[in-house]
């Protein structure tokens, strides 16, 4: 509402100026954001092309909330040592796979790998994530381990690969969401294998925030690091590997042939069944709810911005949202931020949507489109009415 603008931009920091009580959290906070004047933003004076608020969408404990059941895998936020011990309680009965890692983390920083197969497997994994939380109490989600879809890699090894799909998601002023055409297929370097335990290791890409500055890879074997470029699929982390080969693990979707698997139902690039579409579906139900919530994703029409959405393809070929990433890097895309983005705030302008974004989601063609079923059913109703009675209504008259 109008008051609720008014005082949000009377508490929000100038650039330099010390955060406000009443301003977003530090996870809204990126570079970016900071240097934006916000309250010129309010004031309508300039654009920005950031969101005042989106934590609903980029913060992975605040996500599922927003991202339906059937389209983001099971998830639940621990946020001490306790709530994680309850959550894995006898977990081992049931099995089931498991990733623990920050609510705010990005590049599969403090990733940690638990499977519930048996008792011994599964205590291996919680020491280790039970370890990194006692020294760093951050928030952390808990995301079962989705079955993955496989591909050749592309490499004439004949070995089979993990991969997901990264999207590039524009939201223009109140609220316009638009998807990039083009899809990146992200492969991990080495063939997939079942284990998340390694000798008497757990798999994980780092021993705790507050860690002695190793790195993840200076405290693990080479069997937990070759595991690891086995299950993990984020470009960043997978650039060092020495099987990593650019062209080979991140390729467009549209050329990407081992992804074409026949016809029809079982196509996946199919109109109904295929990975577009499916896509297309799950970002229009996501910003569908968060339009719903402007604590949590406060959209202006002075405002856009441009995120990166990942996805996983399970073995069945359906897609699932894993977490979306503000800042997207433009290099797996091999373009300039300009080159997708557009001239800086000509996306708001009328036709300034650039090209290769298609329309998934319109907060103002909804409203429109439930308020004409709204008109139709009321004059459906009228009209049964009018029928019963024998009379017909006209301009607000009843006539013989």
């Amino acid at each position: 509402t109008p008051f609720i603008m008014a005082s949000l931009a009377a508490n929000i920091p100038s650039p330099g100026d010390a955060p406000a009580k009443t301003g977003p959290s530090k996870y809204e906070n990126g570079h970016a954001w900071s240097r934006i004047e916000w309250k010129k933003v309010f004031a309508r004076t300039i654009t920005a092309s950031r969101m005042f608020m989106r934590s609903g969408l980029i913060r992975k404990d605040l996500l599922p909330s927003y991202s339906g059941e059937g389209d983001h895998p099971e998830t639940a936020v621990v946020n001490n040592v306790a709530e994680l011990e309850s959550f894995f309680e006898g977990r081992e009965k049931e099995g089931g796979r498991f990733v623990v890692k920050y609510s705010d983390a990005s590049n599969a920083y403090g990733m940690n790998f638990v499977d519930c197969s048996d008792e011994t497997t599964l205590a291996t994994g919680l020491k280790k994530v039970k370890t990194e939380m006692e020294v760093d109490s951050s928030v952390m989600v808990v995301q079962r381990y989705v079955e993955p879809m496989l591909i050749d890699d592309g490499t004439d090894r004949g070995t089979r690969h993990k991969f997901h799909l990264r999207a590039l998601l524009l939201v223009v002023g109140d609220m316009e969401v638009y998807l990039y055409d083009e899809l990146r297929v992200l492969i991990a370097p080495q063939p997939y294998r079942t284990d998340l335990v390694v000798g008497n290791e757990a798999l994980g890409t780092v021993e705790s925030r507050a860690g002695d500055g190793e790195g993840w890879e200076g405290t693990c074997t080479e069997g937990v690091r070759t595991a690891l470029h086995a299950h993990v699929t984020n470009q960043s982390f997978n650039m060092s590997h020495e099987s990593y080969v650019g062209d080979k693990h991140n390729v467009a979707l549209h050329e990407c042939d081992p992804l074409r698997r026949g016809d029809g139902d079982n196509d996946l690039f199919g109109k109904d069944f295929g990975l577009w579409d499916q896509i297309r579906k799950v970002c229009a139900r996501l910003f569908r709810s968060l339009s719903k919530n402007k604590r949590k994703f406060m959209s202006l029409v002075n405002t856009y911005e441009l995120f990166g959405l990942d996805f996983l393809v399970d073995e069945g070929g359906k897609v699932w949202l894993l977490e979306a990433n503000p800042e997207p890097s433009m290099k797996m895309f091999g373009k300039k931020r300009e080159d997708i983005e557009g001239p800086e705030g000509a996306c708001l302008e009328d036709g300034g949507i650039p090209d290769g974004f298609v329309s998934v989601y319109n907060k103002d063609t909804e409203k429109a489109m439930e308020k004409m079923k709204a008109l139709l059913a009321e004059a459906k109703k009228m009209k049964v009415e009018a029928n019963v009675e024998g009379v017909a209504v006209v301009g607000g008259e009843e006539v013989d």
